[in-house]
């Protein structure tokens, strides 16, 4: 437990206590142990100087004291659980995550930002098996570490870790204070990252993250320890690695000597060697290849039916109620500081309220945006009739706007293929900040929310000169009819990952936009096919880029 620090060393640059004073370390004097002692305060007296000891005494009687309260109402596990994204995203072999909020052993924390800018978290698992099928793990782990400031002549990180994730980026380090130019205090971050574990047996393991041979503790060290994670003695769903002492202080590198891990998901993985329906019903190409398989799935691409939850989620409701009952009228308070009131976490329990966040894109083409070959060589070009001609322009409808492409040749150039197999390129329209206009990219995917326009196949062994070899395949979405009508309506497809709908499409949904190219030109949205696993939202108007926040009511009580 982060109260009980077990290694912590501060600054170790030996110093004079005062002009002519002694010379000695100016680090920490002495760890001090708040658990099991039952104390309150500690009471400083006139006269006598407080120690750096005792003033992190006094911080580890109050996180103490305030753990052990999360920690009598409610085990560990996830708090609020983030919209879950499954299928084509960029990068490939990835499960997108909302924001998510976890309790870790009487701590609350955000796990956001994960591989990504935004609050949303990447989960990037290993490629997918050549051979047979497998089951990946996705959990989280946590740790305490100190963190030194910049310049420290210590070996301790000096990282300041957005929300404490180690895959989120970094934040100033402020430790040293400007004005006397030293350092004068250190910090302990919470810290957490998201792993992903191949191949565990989640027969004999279902919470996968205790399969030790598989499973390893990493900590601060960032890779394989010889610690593995067991369940913890005092909360169900909690594993534990470590044992507080001051090898596994070291070898974890964190203060406590434990690291804590949450389940998040099991993941099955088809192989990347060719569908077969009978010698290798497991196989699937990769994502843009053309697909035999009749389910259309891929060995790279995560599809909602491969997710299993393996998390606990954590009814707020059921376990604040006996605790409320029975600490009386302050934990009452503090518990509706937490969670609001009674009211709404009664209606969070029984009408098993879901809720997330999804972007319909509405980028089409009007008229031309044609790609092919540049003769004689191996670059492409963009025209309005599949001609290069000096004036013409293709019109498309990107971001709200309309958009004039003028013909162009040499946009992008497409590689050889020495290989064996077949190669799968894409092209798509964005918008180019340095050239301050929009232009065509090439590449293996195409990125979430871009304007796709051809797919480029490129044969086995093609070292030609020019792309005669190659197939072109439009794949725009064409509505000449723009903006009086529309072929096809844009939507998006929604999989929540919490509690199961009711198998019949007796739940409400409720959509509130959140922004969009332009408020304006929303028009109606209109959720429609209903199922027991999802649902789709529907756009009618003519704005782009349109994020809608969706909550699904279940009238039923479970």
């Amino acid at each position: 437990m982060a109260e009980k620090l077990v290694k912590y060393q501060g600054d170790t640059t030996q110093r004079e206590l005062w002009l002519g004073g002694p010379v000695v370390n100016t680090g920490v004097s002495r760890l001090l142990d708040p658990t099991d002692r039952s104390f309150t305060a500690v009471m400083f007296q006139q006269g006598k100087p407080p120690l750096d000891s005792e003033v992190n005494l006094l911080q580890q009687i109050q996180n103490h004291l305030r753990a052990q309260i999360m920690r009598q109402l409610m085990p560990s596990g996830i708090v609020s659980l983030g919209a879950l994204t499954t299928g084509v995203t960029s990068p490939l072999n990835c499960l997108r995550l909302g924001e998510t909020y976890a309790l870790v052993n009487g701590w609350l924390v955000k796990i956001a930002g994960a591989n990504r800018s935004d609050t949303a978290n990447d989960i990037i698992f290993p490629e997918a098996p050549i051979s047979g099928y497998r089951d990946d793990l996705a959990f989280v782990e946590f740790w305490f570490e100190e963190v030194a400031p910049t310049g420290s002549p210590e070996t301790d990180s000096e990282n300041v870790y957005k929300y404490g994730g180690v895959q989120s980026g970094t934040l100033t380090n402020d430790l040293q204070d400007t004005t006397i130019g030293d350092e004068t205090t250190r910090r302990i971050q919470l810290r957490w990252r998201i792993r992903t574990v191949a191949d565990v047996d989640f027969v004999n393991y279902p919470d996968g993250v205790n399969h030790g041979d598989k499973v390893k503790a990493w900590g601060g060290a960032g890779a394989d320890t010889t610690y593995t994670f067991s369940p913890s003695n005092t909360d169900s769903k909690l594993y534990v690695a470590g044992d507080g002492s001051e090898a596994a202080c070291d070898a974890l590198k964190c203060a406590t000597g434990y690291v804590y891990a949450l389940s998040l998901f099991k993941v099955h993985r088809r192989n990347q060697t060719a569908y077969d329906a009978v010698n290798n019903p497991d196989g699937a190409p990769a994502y843009g290849q053309p697909n035999p398989r009749p389910d259309q799935l891929f060995h790279n691409v995560i599809a909602a039916r491969d997710v299993t939850p393996t998390y606990f989620l954590t009814d707020l409701k059921e376990y604040l109620s006996p605790g409320i009952e029975a600490m009386g009228a302050t934990v009452m308070e503090l518990a509706r500081a937490v969670r609001s009131t009674d009211l709404e976490l009664d209606k969070w329990k029984k009408q098993r309220l879901q809720q997330g966040t999804v972007t319909i894109y509405n980028k089409l083409v009007v008229e031309g945006a044609v790609i092919n070959g540049v003769p004689n060589s191996r670059n492409i070009q963009v025209t309005k009739t599949g001609t290069y001609t000096a004036g013409n322009v293709s019109r498309v409808y990107v971001d709200g706007k309309d958009v004039l492409i003028p013909d162009e040749q040499n946009v992008a150039a497409v590689p050889t293929n020495p290989d064996t197999v077949a190669k799968t390129y894409y092209t798509w329209l964005d918008w180019d900040a340095s050239a301050g206009r929009y232009k065509v990219y090439l590449g293996t995917a195409v990125p979430e929310g871009k304007l796709k326009l051809y797919q480029i196949m490129v044969p086995a062994g093609d070292q030609g000169t020019d792309l005669s070899a190659c197939t072109f395949t439009d794949q725009r979405r064409l509505e000449p009819g723009h903006p009086n009508y529309y072929n096809t309506k844009p939507f998006a497809l929604v999989s929540p990952a919490g509690y199961p709908m009711l198998d019949t499409p007796d739940y409400d949904v409720l959509l509130t936009v959140e922004s969009a190219s332009d408020l304006d030109k929303v028009g109606r949205l209109e959720v429609y096919d209903k199922a027991s696993n999802g649902f789709k939202i529907r756009l009618t108007g003519t704005a782009d880029n349109v994020q809608v926040r969706w909550t699904i009511v279940n009238p039923d009580i479970a």
